[in-house]
């Protein structure tokens, strides 16, 4: 979100006010989010509000004029900020990513943002290294949605849509509050619950005596990237084509730089590919190259590290796929 707003400002000319509505678990995440919001978007106004606070949220809510949820991780199930959002009038940008898309709907009350993850069979190491306790549930949860990339040019284009027009944003928070009154009063959830439990109940009932076990290393502990596969809208492969960030040579160090100094980046260095590897990965795309391509040269067993760690790359803006 920072390098999009940022990006934002730059092609709109507008002051861009970013209001973060929430809560840090403890002060070195909210010290990490500062210090990246001042790193990556110096050019816009970062405030920041306790969301435990009614008054201090329905003020966030009233002064609003979009909002944005970029969700990337395995915690976010159906995702109630956007529906609030909607019942508030405001156009919406959210991640296209689990139930997100149930409710908003691209074009129409805002923009779902394409999200892209590793395919199954990439998190297994992920999974054990928090069941054997060597990281927290958090780290689980941060080391998996590391490898989640939001496509930042998409996000930059619907900011920049919205920011410059003004029907475009009350025609898209119209549609929103109508879709969640006609949708989302609990008078018509209700209904949907009751209808789901007789469906799922019929589906036991009728498929027990077919049940077979998972066939899982540690069925309390999958792959999130098998568990979680339907969240994100694709999923990387060896058959895609990358292309770094159109920059010089100096420009890219720089940047890589800037980047791997942030708190909220460093912490992935525990799974992280060496920095010779990146730098290889990084000096073979100046020109769009095929997935494959990129790993070739690399010992078979580094690959699918590598791999996954192509969309962490892009989730930092260093390289991006080719359409």
């Amino acid at each position: 979100m920072y390098q999009a707003l940022s990006n934002v400002a730059a092609v709109t000319g507008k002051h861009i006010h970013l209001i973060e509505c929430g809560w840090h678990n403890n002060d070195y995440i909210k010290e990490a989010f500062g210090q990246a919001s001042k790193a990556v978007c110096p050019n816009v106004t970062v405030t920041n509000l306790d969301g435990r606070d009614a008054v201090l949220r329905n003020q966030a809510w009233a002064a609003a004029d979009i909002f944005c949820s970029l969700s990337d991780n395995i915690q976010e199930t159906f995702g109630i900020t956007p529906l609030e959002a909607m019942a508030a009038g405001l156009p919406v940008v959210v991640s296209d990513w689990n139930g997100y898309r149930s409710m908003v709907r691209d074009g129409e009350d805002g923009y779902r943002i394409p999200t892209i993850m590793p395919q199954a069979g990439f998190g297994a190491d992920l999974a054990n290294r928090h069941a054997l306790k060597i990281d927290s549930y958090d780290m689980y949860c941060g080391f998996s949605s590391a490898f989640v990339s939001v496509d930042i040019a998409a996000v930059t284009k619907a900011l920049v849509n919205l920011v410059q027009s003004d029907d475009l944003r009350k025609a898209f928070g119209e549609a929103g509050r109508k879709r969640v009154q006609t949708l989302g009063d609990w008078r018509v959830i209700i209904d949907q619950y009751e209808s789901l439990w007789e469906s799922l109940r019929e589906i036991r009932l009728r498929e027990r005596a077919h049940f077979e076990e998972p066939r899982v290393r540690w069925p309390a502990r999958m792959d999130p990237f098998e568990a979680f596969s339907g969240y994100a809208t694709a999923h990387l492969s060896v058959d895609q084509v990358f292309v770094r960030v159109d920059v010089s040579d100096v420009a890219l160090q720089s940047r890589i730089k800037q980047l791997f100094d942030l708190e909220m980046v460093k912490y992935v260095k525990a799974i992280w590919p060496t920095n010779d590897e990146l730098q290889r990965i990084l000096e073979k795309c100046p020109e769009p190259t095929k997935g494959a391509d990129l790993l070739r040269d690399f010992d078979p067993s580094r690959r699918p590290v590598l791999l996954r760690s192509l969309a962490f790359l892009m989730k930092l803006g260093l390289l991006r796929l080719c359409k």
